[in-house]
């Protein structure tokens, strides 16, 4: 019994770590994957892209995103997949989308054009790394989200970021967006 126990504890860590997403919903064509980031408190529930595996292989064993990818701007959970979910909870919860979470959408390199809601506020380190085809970034966000240098790793800078009107100065200065070299009002 005792062996069985320390057994359990000492796999309970790596289930934990495994855990790296609380529910999913299709978007268009593609499955996304969420993490519940709070549940109330003066923002509301809010929740970040995450990635339906480990770190250290964010879509090993699933199906990653291609074509047009957008994440919205609010998401009701869909617990029929829902990997964490609570069997009290219900679906009717509206979860802003406020953050993309690192190594989100590495090697996802089927992805082609990238649409970003208004509610965006970060966008971690290596979230969209090897996303070598996308055309072109629309951001609806007023203010840059936050990036880190490496949040678009590997993506052409070359592309068009299109903004909204009114926003052109505050993405040029703003780090990891300022290296786009055609950001463009809309």
């Amino acid at each position: 019994m005792k062996k069985t126990i320390a057994l359990i504890l000492s796999l309970l860590p790596l289930l934990v770590w495994a855990q790296d997403y609380d529910f999913a919903k299709n978007i268009g064509d593609n499955t996304l994957y969420f993490s519940i980031l709070t549940t109330g408190g003066k923002n509301g529930p809010t929740v970040e892209v995450s990635f339906p595996n480990t770190e250290e292989n964010p879509w090993k064993g699933y199906s990653k995103p291609r074509g047009q990818l957008t994440i919205p701007d609010v998401v009701t959970p869909d617990r029929s997949k829902a990997k964490n979910a609570d069997p009290e909870d219900d679906d009717t919860t509206i979860y802003k989308v406020v953050s993309i979470r690192y190594n989100a959408f590495q090697g996802c390199d089927r992805i082609t054009k990238l649409i970003l809601p208004s509610t965006i506020k970060r966008i971690e380190e290596f979230a969209f790394d090897g996303c070598k085809r996308i055309e072109y970034i629309v951001c609806e966000a007023q203010e840059p989200p936050r990036l880190d240098e490496s949040s678009f790793d590997k993506v052409d800078i070359n592309i068009p970021l299109r903004v909204p009107t009114g926003t052109y100065e505050k993405y040029k200065d703003a780090i990891g967006w300022r290296v786009f070299t055609e950001i463009i009002e809309y």
